[in-house]
């Protein structure tokens, strides 16, 4: 992975700490005397927090500084693709759908999850695919994310978060993302986890049998049932209904029809599987042929139609995200399927392949649909069901082991491992176990073996710690992907970390992956992994280690209470250093035990100094103006500088003000000041025009034009009063477009509101 200037130009002494000369001058007394007391560092992002104090790691311990330091913060992005059981239904859901359920608008940074949550996890032992209990979920927000791509799927994660590998004898290790390369190997599963035989409850969408006069019996409604049971003729139906239909309700919601349309006369064969599938279940149906197409004189599709309201009303409530609308698009698979046995799951993906797919089923089947959570769901059921499967943006992919498929790779665990048991050949075994591992290893897969071939060395190793991890891999559900890339992006929204206290491990991505338990904000984690590394003594000659927990103010109210303990019992051999956005959310216990250091964000002439460092270090030219455009858009932060102009650098050495407001997606400040003056003189309809014109030209949302908005407010020619309304309406419309309003109408509201009657 190429390093990002973020990295590149962090400050490495404390001469490079910009911004800061006082309390640079405060640190480097405390580091030259040797005596550093706990340190609360405040201040918004990007201004050298984090710099600050792995600079003074460094300066204690020199090289050996890794071994005396611990830093605690690590998340996943909110999209993050996960299967959890909660109150014990199975639901493939992400972490964005966990806030809603558990942080319900709040602000705070976790939530305890009681005892309702569980997740896809492992057991360490035994390998067993399993849910585990989830403690807490906790969320912070970071500038930057690691987009890692790998074989079949992608995920997104903080640059610290860790994944979990083999290591070379076959433990399962941390690593984190920033460490990855180009063909690592991560962790994924296939497995045929217990499911249940069920029955569909149908009791809350009975129709009323009579009229409303009471006496006579309603001649539509020709079953009314309480329940169905969920047998293979459903399952499938469920399928194809999840590749090919829809529903149809009146307005009384009193007659429904569940609809499939396929192609005719290719898949007249499946309208009369439907049609065969419903009479099972006493449902009447009917078909009638349509013109579609560019060619009109023929009929080129079929319609069929199932009778049945309470069915129509479940499928519109079980197959499409929540609170969106029911097309195509938004369609999911309902979470039951996620909870039947095997054969209806696996029914379920054949009706689904059927209709949306090509190839052959148990070989190689291709998905496309419109519904990217359709496709991962796929993925997700179809690994849950014994089937390989792999995500791609257009299409999932569904694998089977035959002599025909070469996109198998769930025969293949790390080779690696297979190398270091070769050190304990039997004595007196004759078999050539590296010609036989070298064959292996002169193919395409040559970081991964075959599990038949492990097992055949296997046989001639001697017993030792290497050659029970093998076994154990060799007979579990685990293989292995290739790591295909590694980038960073911007990323202003909150990320996620679930504690996971049994196995500290969960699965997670488009095309699952192990995942390390991120919970660095419980209080588990202050009981074990902070307490376990503050009470060992420090190694060198420095009598203390250090501990930085990053984003310490989204620390549930627990873990802070137990924080103060433990700094108060090994206050001796340990110093915290604690970096938060807002110290007004440490309680006081902890804040008056900790020497308080208040950052600010970095002024023209620091923002100037760091621009002038790089553009020598990276050959640019900085023509006139962008350094003032820079200080506009990073507001202070020194992170977001260096992002912009790495992003300007790859595209011109030559940094102009056009390509750095082209780069950032933002608005110039004059575009945003002449929306502003159109509107408060009452030209509504050009301030319209000019405010559609720039957010479509630049990419903004609504929220980042509100933000440009309010910084350029202050500088309007108008009467403090104004302005403070002004800033108002910003606030208030701001707050409904982050809770879902329509963006385009606030902001028309928003500068219909700046008018100043005269």
């Amino acid at each position: 992975m190429e390093e990002i200037w973020i990295e590149r130009y962090r400050p490495k002494s404390f001469d490079d700490v910009k911004g800061q000369d006082a309390i640079v001058e405060r640190i480097k007394a405390f580091v030259k005397s040797r005596n550093i007391p706990h340190l609360l560092l405040a201040g918004p992002a990007g201004v050298g927090k984090t710099s600050l104090v792995l600079v003074i790691v460094k300066e204690l311990y020199g090289e050996r500084w890794k071994e005396n330091f611990l830093e605690l913060n690590a998340s996943v992005t909110g999209d993050t693709p996960l299967l959890v059981r909660k109150n014990g239904q199975i639901i493939r859901t992400d972490f964005y759908e966990l806030e809603k359920m558990y942080f319900d608008g709040s602000d705070m940074g976790s939530r305890n999850a009681m005892s309702d949550l569980e997740i896809l996890s492992v057991d360490k032992n035994s390998y067993k695919i399993k849910f585990s209990k989830v403690n807490h979920l906790f969320r912070h927000k970071v500038g930057k994310v690691a987009s890692i791509r790998y074989e079949g799927g992608k995920i997104k994660t903080s640059l610290n978060h860790s994944l979990i590998v083999f290591d070379k004898e076959g433990n399962l290790i941390q690593k984190e993302c920033r460490e990855l390369n180009k063909g690592d190997l991560l962790i994924t599963f296939r497995t045929d986890l217990d499911g249940e035989d069920l029955s569909i409850s149908l009791e809350k969408y009975k129709e009323h049998s009579l009229l409303r006069s009471g006496l006579i019996k309603n001649p539509k409604i020709n079953h009314n049932y309480s329940s169905i049971p969920f047998n293979d003729e459903l399952a499938w139906l469920m399928g194809m209904y999840a590749a090919e239909g829809c529903t149809s309700l009146n307005s009384y919601g009193s007659s429904g029809q569940i609809i499939y349309s396929l192609g005719y006369p290719n898949e007249e064969y499946l309208a009369t599987d439907i049609g065969n599938k419903f009479s099972t279940l006493n449902i009447s149906t009917s078909t009638c042929l349509g013109k579609s197409g560019f060619d009109r004189s023929k009929e080129s599709s079929i319609q069929l139609r199932a009778f049945s309201t309470q069915l129509t009303k479940f499928f519109r409530n079980n197959f499409y995200l929540r609170d969106k609308k029911k097309i195509a698009r938004n369609k999911t698979f309902p979470s039951l399927i996620f909870k039947a046995n095997n054969t209806q799951r696996l029914k379920f993906l054949k009706g689904y392949s059927e209709g949306d797919g090509s190839g052959n089923w148990g070989d190689l089947i291709r998905i496309s649909s419109r519904s990217k959570n359709a496709l991962i769901d796929a993925v997700w059921l179809s690994k849950i069901s014994g089937i390989e499967a792999s995500y791609f943006d257009t299409e999932s992919r569904l694998i089977w082991n035959t002599p025909r498929s070469s996109y198998i790779k769930s025969d293949l665990i790390p080779s690696d491992i297979v190398i270091s048991a070769l050190k304990y050949k039997k004595p007196g075994s004759k078999v050539n176990l590296r010609h036989t591992l070298r064959h292996q290893m002169y193919s395409k897969k040559c970081s991964r073996i075959k599990r038949d071939i492990a097992q055949k060395i296997l046989e001639h190793v001697e017993d030792c710690k290497i050659k029970d991890n093998l076994k154990k891999l060799i007979n579990s559900n685990f293989y292995v992907l290739k790591v295909t890339g590694v980038t960073i992006e911007d990323h202003d929204e909150y990320v996620y970390d679930v504690s996971v206290p049994e196995g500290q491990m969960f699965f997670g991505g488009t095309n699952p992956i192990l995942l390390h338990n991120s919970d660095d904000r419980g209080i588990d984690v202050v009981r074990t992994k902070i307490k376990d590394f503050a009470r060992t003594m420090a190694i060198g000659e420095v009598p203390f280690k250090c501990i930085l927990l990053d984003e310490c103010d989204s620390l549930t109210s627990e873990a802070q209470q137990a924080l103060r303990r433990t700094m108060e019992s090994y206050s001796n051999n340990c110093r915290f250093f604690l970096s938060c956005n807002y110290s007004s959310k440490i309680i006081d216990p902890i804040q008056s035990r900790c020497s308080i250091f208040r950052f600010k964000p970095l002024d023209k002439d620091a923002v100037s100094e760091i621009i002038d460092n790089i553009a020598k270090q990276e050959g640019l030219k900085i023509k006139a103006g962008v350094v003032d455009a820079l200080y506009e858009l990073s507001q202070g932060d020194a992170r977001r500088l260096g992002n912009i102009l790495q992003s300007c650098a790859v595209i011109d050495k030559n940094i102009s003000t056009e390509l750095i407001y082209n780069v950032s997606s933002a608005a110039r400040p004059k575009e945003v000041m002449e929306i502003l003056k159109e509107a408060v003189n009452g030209g509504f309809i050009k301030a319209r025009g000019i405010l559609l014109d720039v957010m479509l030209k630049h990419g903004l949302s609504g929220v980042d034009i509100i933000k440009q908005m309010q910084r350029e407010i202050h500088k309007l020619d108008v009467d403090d009063a104004m302005k403070m309304r002004m800033i108002e309406k910003c606030g208030e419309v701001e707050f409904r477009l982050v809770e879902g309003s329509d963006e385009y109408v606030q902001l028309e509201a928003l500068i219909a509101g700046f008018y100043i009657k005269k």
